[in-house]
């Protein structure tokens, strides 16, 4: 239950549901974001929020896009897991910024959905 707490709000979206399908036809985030007219950022939180959300999303397919190997998923699983405080910003500091908010929140809809790299 923690784990969705700390991913926070997730409402559902028409684009969010846009993203998802087009995820599976093939798009990156890049050309998501150039389509929907919003930064790249966003669009991935939208990928990150469906896979969270159950949808069905390649995980191992996200991953590559944001740039998370197998050794930083189990890393920021680690300091998420064993974080106390609960919160994005001290797992963030834990790792030393060395990882995107965006590479955080994947690790944990991933943890929320029980799926490994």
């Amino acid at each position: 239950m923690y784990l969705r707490q700390l991913y926070g709000k997730n409402q559902p979206s028409d684009k969010k549901v846009y993203v998802c399908n087009e995820l599976k036809a093939g798009k990156d985030f890049q050309q998501l974001s150039k389509e929907l007219a919003i930064a790249k950022a966003t669009a991935e939180v939208y990928g990150i929020d469906s896979l969270a959300a159950g949808m069905d999303v390649d995980h191992q397919m996200v991953a590559t896009y944001i740039r998370v190997t197998p050794e930083d998923f189990q890393r920021i699983k680690s300091t998420i897991l064993s974080n106390e405080d609960k919160k994005l910003r001290t797992i963030r500091d834990s790792l030393n910024e060395e990882f995107e908010y965006n590479q955080i929140r994947f690790v944990l809809a991933c943890l929320i959905q029980e799926l490994e790299m």
